[in-house]
């Protein structure tokens, strides 16, 4: 299965100074990595408002220039309704839910899961805001950060 990062793994790709052990460590099967067209935007964002240098802009760059990107679309606006309404425990196609009250996502989270749910792309993140789609709307995997900073090491 192809993998879709979330931001929090490009940002840990831009922190590593070894060639990329953080990709091959999280891509072992040399899969297809893409990203969300919004992911370039949180990160580009990030690196502006932290006044990034020449050498790590380089690194994000040429991370972006060797995965493909998916744009935000009308195609993703079905998957995009449909996870937010599920996440809200107010989707019309499900009476049961494993979670008792609603996820608030941001909707730039809603965006990346719409992408990776509607490529069936397996989610790659640190964090727990996609937690509540794992196999119903998409494929996680949860990377723990301490499994990333032993990288560094």
């Amino acid at each position: 299965m192809n993998l879709l990062f979330d931001t929090n793994m490009i940002l840990a790709i831009c922190r590593d100074k070894s060639g990329y052990k953080i990709l091959k460590y999280l891509n072992p099967k040399d899969e297809t990595v893409y990203v969300s067209f919004v992911n370039i935007a949180e990160a580009q964002s990030i690196a502006f408002q932290n006044k990034w240098g020449a050498s790590k802009m380089q690194i994000l760059e040429d991370f972006f220039n060797s995965i493909r990107i998916i744009d935000v679309s009308d195609l993703l606006l079905p998957t995009y309704i449909g996870i937010d309404a599920y996440s809200q425990r107010n989707h019309p196609d499900y009476e049961v839910y494993p979670f008792q009250t609603p996820r608030n996502m941001g909707k730039n989270d809603l965006w990346i899961a719409a992408t990776a749910s509607l490529l069936n792309l397996k989610l790659i993140t640190t964090d727990g805001d996609f937690d509540h789609l794992d196999n119903t709307f998409l494929s996680l995997h949860k990377v723990i950060p301490d499994e990333i900073a032993s990288l560094f090491k």
